[in-house]
């Protein structure tokens, strides 16, 4: 039972930061990467090709010994997720912007997300959604390389209209799992009160089904596989 793995999937790298979060809060865990770099972005495709593109990765990681799969894509999670789930057939979870517990802070909010992801919740009282088209690409090519990546071009191409005044937003959404290595250039271009993403939320609820069902390992043992 302890030789299985739990599995991550991303469109790239992003899902590395939900890799980076699981195995803070279960060390003791063995992981099984999967990053579709070679496809990404994810957000600005269509339903049709993230299709084709799900059945693909989910049969290669089953060719793995895996006891639960994490969708670490905001955008695979709120389109695919039920489809994903029904062809791995594992327990899924999935990553999105924690919308409900953002309006509940108060005040106003900004979901920086992809296009596709955006799409999922506009109009929202008291949230503006802004899809990025390029800023995962940038972030891809630019990952050792942080000052390289151009938020002010990433805004720009944007076809959503919001205020980047500083200080305007209480509480910025990080609805792509990419934003999240940029997490301090996003918080001092916006100066929110707080920046937020469903990363914290995605691993707490799998720690929760491994330990409901006594499948956290609990001795040294850590490897990840990508």
């Amino acid at each position: 039972m302890s030789e299985r793995y739990i599995a991550v999937l991303d469109s790239g790298i992003g899902g590395i930061s939900v890799l980076n979060d699981l195995i803070e809060i279960m060390p003791e865990e063995r992981f099984l990467y999967l990053g579709d770099n070679k496809n990404a972005p994810y957000g600005n495709k269509s339903i049709k090709e993230l299709h084709a593109l799900v059945l693909k990765n989910i049969d290669l990681i089953k060719k793995y010994p895996v006891k639960c799969l994490v969708v670490g894509c905001n955008t695979l999670s709120v389109t695919l997720l039920d489809e994903i789930k029904r062809r791995s057939n594992l327990p899924t979870f999935g990553v999105t912007p924690p919308i409900r517990e953002s309006i509940a802070f108060g005040g106003r909010s900004l979901l920086l997300a992809t296009v596709r992801t955006s799409e999922k919740f506009k109009g929202i009282k008291n949230l503006t959604s802004v899809g990025l088209k390029g800023l995962v690409k940038d972030i891809e090519y630019n990952m050792f390389n942080a000052r390289a990546i151009d938020l002010d071009r990433a805004f720009r191409e944007t076809d959503d209209v919001f205020d980047n005044r500083k200080g305007y937003y209480d509480t910025v959404i990080l609805g792509c799992t990419h934003y999240n290595f940029i997490k301090k250039q996003i918080f001092d271009y916006f100066c929110p009160q707080r920046i937020t993403s469903g990363n914290e939320f995605t691993v707490r609820e799998v720690k929760k089904y491994l330990e409901r069902t006594n499948l956290l390992v609990k001795h040294k043992q850590l490897k990840a596989l990508f």
